[in-house]
C-alpha cells in the first residue's frame, strides 16, 4: 500500500517541480518514480508466488497506506522532505518485513526486500544531502 502511494507522490512532483533545481530534480523524480513502479508490480507478484491476493483498489490503497497521499503541489524542497518521510516509513515496513520473513525462511522475499532497505537507505542519505545545501 505504501509503495503505491509513494510512487503516486513521486508522479505527482515529477510533474510540478519547480524552481532552481527543476531540472536536477525532475529527473530524480522520474528515476525514483520508475522504480517505484518497478517495486510495485514486484511485490503484487512476489504476494502472488505465496499464494496471496495483492490488494489494489484505490480505496483499499489510501485506507491502509502511512504514506500521505498528496493532492496539491507543494515547493520543491518539501517534496523531498516528503519522500525523506517516505523513505523512513518504506524502511519500517520493510525492516517489520524482513523480521516476518526470516521467522518464516521465506529466502525469497528476504532477498528481495533485503536489495530494498539497501536502496532505500542510500537513497535517503542521498536526499538528505540534497537538503543540507
Amino acid at each position: 500500500m505504501n509503495y503505491q502511494v509513494h510512487y503516486q507522490n513521486l508522479r505527482l512532483f515529477h510533474w510540478n517541480v519547480k524552481g532552481p533545481f527543476f531540472f536536477v530534480l525532475h529527473a530524480k523524480f522520474e528515476e525514483l518514480y520508475l522504480d517505484a513502479a518497478l517495486k510495485v508490480d514486484e511485490i503484487a507478484e512476489r504476494i502472488l508466488a505465496l499464494e496471496g491476493t495483492p490488494k489494489g483498489s484505490l480505496k483499499n490503497i489510501l485506507k491502509h497506506a502511512q504514506i500521505e497521499s498528496y493532492d496539491e503541489v507543494i515547493n520543491a524542497e518539501n517534496m523531498v522532505e516528503a519522500i525523506v518521510s517516505a523513505n523512513a516509513i518504506l524502511i519500517a515496513n520493510v525492516e517489520e518485513l524482513l523480521k516476518i520473513a526470516a521467522e518464516a525462511n521465506d529466502e525469497g522475499t528476504l532477498d528481495i526486500f533485503t536489495s530494498y532497505i539497501q536502496l532505500l537507505q542510500k537513497e535517503n542519505w542521498m536526499l538528505k544531502s540534497f537538503l543540507k545545501s
